[in-house]
C-alpha cells in the first residue's frame, strides 16, 4: 500500500473493506480531530469502545506506518486546530454554565464554523456544476434526512429545477421511481450515520446511476468519505457534537449554499422561476371559485 499523504486522502483513496469499528474511529477522528492530535491510541480507543490495536491497525490499514504518524499528519493537515480547539473549548464552558437555549446555540454556532474546515467553495461548485445540467434531480433519504431534503426540493424549484423527492422507500418503491433516471440527470442522496440509515440499495443506486450517464452528490456526516461506492461528488458536514445532537443545521447550509451558486451561474433561469412561480402565485390568489 502507497503511504498516506494525509488522513482525508487517505480515506478517499482507500479501496480495502471498513469495519464497523473502523467506520466508527473514522467518524470520532472526522468530527473532533483532537481525540487523535491530543490523545494516544488508547484514549481514542476508549471513545469507540475498541481495543487500542484496533485503532493501529485502522492508521495502516490507512497507509500510515502507525498510530504516531496518523497523529503527525492530521497536524499536518490541521494548522488552525489550536485556535480552532481554543474557540471549542471556550463554547463548551459556556454550554456547561449556560441554559439550554444557550447550549443549543452555542452548539449550533460551533457546528457551522466546523464547516469551513472541512469544506470549501470549490466542493460546492462542483456539486453545482452536476445539478445544472441535469434535466431531473431525484432527492434521495431517510429519517432524519427529511427536514434538509425538504428545504433543498423548495429551493431548487423555486429557481425551475425539476425535481422528485425519494423520501423514506424500500427496495420496490424506491426502484419504480428510480427506473425514470435519464443520462444526464443527476441524483442527490442525504446519508447519515452510515452504513445503518443509508437510503435502501445505495450500492446499487450509485451503480445504476453511473451506468446510465447519470451523477450522484452524496451529502453526508462525517461517515461520507467512508462510502463505496464513491458518488461523482461528496459533500461531508461534520460537527464536533455529532452523535449529541441529530440538528441538521450544516447540511441545510450547505444545501442553501449549493442554491445560491446555482442562481449565481446561471441568474436567467432563476430569473425566469422566481417569475414562473409570483405568476401562477397571483393567479391562484385571484381565482374565484
Amino acid at each position: 500500500m502507497p503511504e498516506a499523504t494525509s488522513f482525508n486522502a487517505a480515506i478517499e483513496t482507500f479501496e480495502g473493506k471498513l469495519t464497523a469499528a473502523d467506520r466508527t474511529l473514522i467518524s470520532i477522528i472526522l468530527n473532533d480531530p483532537r481525540a487523535v492530535l491530543y490523545g494516544s491510541a488508547s484514549e481514542l480507543a476508549a471513545q469507540a469502545d475498541v481495543h487500542a490495536s484496533t485503532v493501529v491497525r485502522l492508521a495502516n490499514k490507512l497507509g500510515f506506518s502507525g498510530y504516531q504518524d496518523m497523529q503527525q499528519r492530521l497536524r499536518e493537515d490541521s494548522d488552525l486546530m489550536a485556535a480552532q480547539s481554543d474557540r471549542t473549548q471556550i463554547r463548551r464552558d459556556r454550554i456547561e454554565r449556560g441554559s439550554n437555549l444557550e447550549k443549543l446555540i452555542e452548539s449550533e454556532i460551533a457546528a457551522l464554523s466546523a464547516i469551513a474546515n472541512t469544506m470549501d467553495q470549490k466542493q460546492i461548485d462542483n456539486a453545482a456544476d452536476v445539478l445544472r445540467e441535469a434535466q431531473t434531480i431525484f432527492i434521495l433519504g431517510r429519517g432524519s434526512a427529511a427536514p434538509p431534503i425538504t428545504h433543498f426540493d423548495r429551493r431548487l424549484r423555486r429557481i425551475g429545477f425539476r425535481t422528485e423527492v425519494i423520501l423514506n422507500m424500500q427496495r420496490r418503491d424506491l426502484a419504480e421511481h428510480l427506473m425514470t433516471i435519464r443520462k444526464g440527470d443527476a441524483v442527490v442522496i442525504f446519508a447519515f450515520q452510515a452504513p445503518a440509515s443509508l437510503p435502501t440499495g445505495y450500492a446499487a443506486i450509485i451503480e445504476h446511476v453511473a451506468e446510465i450517464g447519470a451523477r450522484s452528490i452524496v451529502i453526508s456526516d462525517a461517515s461520507g468519505p467512508t462510502l463505496r461506492p464513491r458518488a461523482n461528488v461528496t459533500l461531508s458536514v461534520t460537527r464536533p457534537d455529532e452523535g449529541e445532537m441529530q440538528l441538521r443545521t450544516g447540511h441545510m447550509l450547505v444545501c442553501e449554499a449549493l442554491a445560491m451558486t446555482l442562481a449565481h451561474q446561471d441568474p436567467e433561469r432563476a430569473l425566469e422561476g422566481l417569475e414562473a412561480l409570483e405568476s401562477l402565485r397571483t393567479k391562484l390568489d385571484n381565482h374565484k371559485d
